[in-house]
């Protein structure tokens, strides 16, 4: 496994209050949209609200009232701010590349929401985009930021589990029939571009290596819509790691969110990720030599070499004790802020973010039972 580190502290450097800030703009202020204004907004040291764009205008009046800035309801106007250097897109996701592109052709840095793409040509777009304008474009997977996650991928790195073998990932949301346009495929949705781009960045990242196999299956359970509401795909590593994700609208009893199995030791948390439950072997315990027999087992003798392993069992809080939603909106600012100002790598590649793009499209060719948008 790659070596993994805790990046939640702040990096070195001069104060922020020496670095001018980052004008920004944010266009799509629905749910998500609304999220990054308030939490870069509230980072006053490194970010100044300065343009609001959506179609709606309550939208648009509710948030300059909350925040500041000037409002548009015209993209075009929007990107002729003179004032913004960053553009945050967070509109529907069928128009994130094609704004991205628009939004870098004026000048803008841009911060693309996921899903970064949705169809093949998007995923064209967008490749073409990175190389037209490096160190311009930033995408927006900051779920690699979670607590629980940044946690386990220390575990991992310390070594207690020895060489990881399976992981799992499961995000099981209410059980519900959903019905919002992120339910239809006409209009980019289905959970393989809500939470896909999410589960499938962190299980590469827990993965290690290249991607040998791909397999799905998609269903759409209960959404009266026409977009699958449960996914399950499984990535081969070509280390043999198996990486097994799914994301369910229609699992009425939940599973853990994570799962990682070791040839020392395995770990788990809940969907909740508040705690982190660990068991494993001594690290000072090495397996004495031993063979397999061949012969008929004598009744009621042991099927194990060993008649007692030296197991450490612990359950421990993640770190730090926040808000799950609001790190990561905290944790992605941050970044990206000292990517622009201080020259330090943003820590979510445009390789590793157009790799999720890429399994997602082969996940799509696996599932031509959807009407998928191309």
């Amino acid at each position: 496994m790659p070596e993994h580190r805790i990046a939640l502290e702040s990096t070195g450097g001069a104060s922020p209050r020496t670095r001018s800030r980052i004008k920004f703009g944010v266009c799509g202020i629905g749910r998500i949209g609304a999220l990054h204004c308030r939490f870069f907004s509230r980072d006053r040291e490194r970010y100044e609200l300065v343009a609001l764009c959506d179609l709606d205008p309550t939208r648009v009046n509710a948030l300059k009232a909350e925040f500041g800035g000037k409002g548009y309801h015209d993209f075009s106007a929007f990107l002729a701010d003179p004032e913004m250097e960053l553009a945050i897109i967070a509109t529907r996701s069928l128009d994130h590349a094609r704004n991205a592109a628009q939004a870098l052709a004026a000048g803008k840095t841009v911060l693309l929401e996921k899903p970064i793409g949705v169809t093949t040509e998007d995923c064209r777009l967008l490749r073409q985009l990175d190389q037209e304008y490096p160190g311009k474009l930033f995408f927006g997977h900051n779920h690699r930021f979670e607590p629980a996650f940044q946690n386990t991928c220390g575990i991992i790195a310390s070594g207690l589990l020895g060489n990881i073998q399976v992981v799992k990932l499961c995000k099981h949301h209410q059980f519900m029939r959903r019905n919002d346009w992120q339910m239809r495929l006409d209009c980019g949705g289905g959970q393989l571009s809500v939470w896909g781009p999410h589960l499938l960045d962190q299980g590469l990242r827990l993965l290690g290596t290249p991607v040998r196999e791909v397999w799905s299956y998609l269903r759409r359970v209960l959404t009266p819509g026409d977009a699958d509401d449960h996914v399950k795909i499984s990535l081969v590593g070509e280390n043999g790691v198996v990486v097994e994700l799914e994301i369910s609208n229609s699992a009425a009893l939940t599973s853990p969110y994570c799962a990682i199995y070791g040839d020392r030791g395995a770990l788990t948390y809940e969907q909740d990720q508040q705690t982190i439950h660990l068991r494993y072997l001594a690290p000072q315990f090495r397996w004495p030599e031993a063979a397999a027999e061949a012969g008929t087992p004598v009744p009621g003798s042991a099927m194990s070499a060993e008649q007692e392993l030296p197991w450490i069992e612990e359950t421990r809080r993640v770190e730090p004790d926040t808000n799950m939603w609001e790190q990561v909106e905290i944790e992605i600012a941050r970044h990206l802020f000292n990517a622009l100002r201080e020259g330090v790598p943003f820590p979510i590649s445009n390789a590793e973010a157009l790799e999720v793009v890429r399994i997602t499209e082969l996940v799509k060719e696996q599932n031509p039972q959807f009407n998928w948008k191309r």
